[in-house]
């Protein structure tokens, strides 16, 4: 029988997914990732994430609302206007039990923190959601990012230090309220160009 699945699990298999989708669409359309709409990545995310085989669900473009309700995380009063609970999350992972575990968004071609800030501040608005009677344990921001040299920089000391960037920013957004760490697949460099999955993941802090 599979043991418990853990999160390390989770993001390798989303920066499977990330690579594998760029792989996929090169192939296809001679054309990187970034090119491609959002919901691509978040399919071949998803598949690598059920190859897994520890018991969970996933489901994809799952309410937002209902998701908070399922993982007892309503509790009193109205929800952040950053939950943005009339929307869905791309990808939503839930334990074996059947309640909700982490909400995972996929954005492409990242390279500030301004297209992926408002996402960050979801995540953290639910994870400490009535934190002590909810499911959700953690959340992540899955991203493809890529760049080209310039006349400073290679494409891959950019993209590197965009990542540096990021993190820093993600961290400044959060404050104290949730520990974010960043995992990355390797660069990928294809003449002046360069290209890279990578995860923001968030847990809160006992804060």
């Amino acid at each position: 029988m599979a043991g418990p699945l853990s999160v390390a699990n989770v993001i390798e298999a989303s920066l499977k997914g990330i690579i594998a989708a760029q792989k996929a669409y090169e192939a296809w359309s001679e054309e990187w990732l970034w090119r491609a709409p959002e919901y691509f990545s978040t399919v071949y995310i998803a598949r690598e994430i059920g190859k897994i085989t520890a018991p969970k669900f996933i489901t994809l473009e799952n309410s937002a609302v209902s998701a908070i309700d399922d993982a007892g995380a309503k509790g009193r009063g109205k929800l952040h206007s950053a939950i943005r609970a009339n929307g869905s999350f791309d990808i939503l992972l839930w334990w074996a039990n059947g309640t909700p575990r982490a909400p995972i968004e996929v954005k492409c071609q990242v390279t500030k923190i301004n297209k992926i800030q408002a996402d960050i501040e979801r995540i953290s608005k639910v994870l400490h959601r009535n934190k002590t009677q909810s499911s959700i344990n953690f959340g992540a921001v899955v991203f493809y990012t890529s760049r080209r040299d310039d006349k400073t920089f290679t494409a891959k000391e950019k993209l590197l230090k965009s990542l540096e960037n990021i993190l820093r920013d993600a961290k400044s957004i959060v404050g104290d309220s949730c520990q974010v760490l960043l995992q990355q697949t390797k660069v990928y460099v294809v003449g002046d160009s360069a290209w890279a999955g990578a995860a923001l993941v968030l847990k809160a802090k006992n804060v």
